[in-house]
């Protein structure tokens, strides 16, 4: 079992929401701590309380950084919240510690590196991390043009890190026909929703699952195929297509 640190801008685009279902959900990993990032991270780890809720979870989350006002003026949108009842978004939130981690913890970075340019000042044991996932592979990557400094930061050091690609995760993705197939339960039935309305608010047909990759890669369970580009750089080469039918697994059952 593969223990994972999930670092995520969850609430914005849908399929932080799918990834962090399938790590919560695979029998093959281990999350020990969900930290959130970039704009109201407070909200965002609602989101990830009120998730783990469905799923009988119980595990400690951070509410991160925020980012820079240029950070946040470009990347929350503002549909956030309505991932939330009135009530879930009053309730308190008591926000947990960063974790000590070792050498068998992977860091999963599904979001702006700013926590993790954080914890490389203010936490000494991230450095025993062996490996980190990140999704992005270019300065034009989402995750890395948030916050391009803290990208520099964390490249610098001498991790293994494996990068996904937006080409090869595109290659998964759902439309709203097959969105449907995720309803029938609690957890289906939110992250359905919660699709639709990123779709209607980016004009989109298509949810495509970038983060669930990263996710999977992290989780070694040979989905996702790297190529060695260099001293401890891995970058996605593909995908095996059957990816799809585990995510909706994993939620189904």
């Amino acid at each position: 079992m593969k223990r994972q640190v999930v670092d995520t801008d969850l609430g914005t685009d849908v399929d932080d929401l799918f990834a962090l279902t399938y790590a919560l959900k695979n029998p093959g990993c281990d999350v020990v701590a969900i930290s959130t990032v970039i704009g109201d991270t407070i909200i965002r780890a609602k989101i990830a309380r009120k998730l783990e809720r469905m799923l009988g979870k119980n595990v400690p989350i951070i509410a991160g950084e925020s980012g820079s006002c240029d950070s946040v003026r470009k990347y929350w949108t503002g549909i956030e919240e309505k991932a939330l009842s009135d009530e879930e978004k009053k309730e308190d939130f008591v926000n947990s510690s960063y974790p000590v981690y070792d050498s068998e913890t992977r860091l999963v970075c599904i979001g702006p590196l700013t926590n993790i340019a954080l914890q490389l000042r203010t936490n000494p044991s991230i450095r025993n991390v062996k490996r980190v996932y990140v999704m992005g592979s270019s300065e034009s990557s989402h995750n890395f043009k948030a916050d391009l400094d803290s990208w520099k930061v964390v490249q610098g050091e001498k991790w293994d890190i494996y990068q996904i690609t937006k080409e090869v995760s595109e290659k998964i993705s759902f439309d709203r026909v097959e969105l449907k197939e995720f309803r029938g339960n609690p957890v289906g039935d939110f992250l359905y929703e919660s699709a639709i309305r990123w779709l209607d608010y980016t004009k989109r047909e298509r949810a495509c699952m970038y983060d669930v990759l990263t996710v999977s890669a992290a989780t070694s369970d040979g989905y996702v195929k790297f190529d060695k580009t260099a001293e401890n750089r891995f970058v996605s080469s593909d995908v095996d297509l059957n990816l799809k039918d585990k995510i909706l697994e994993a939620v189904k059952n």
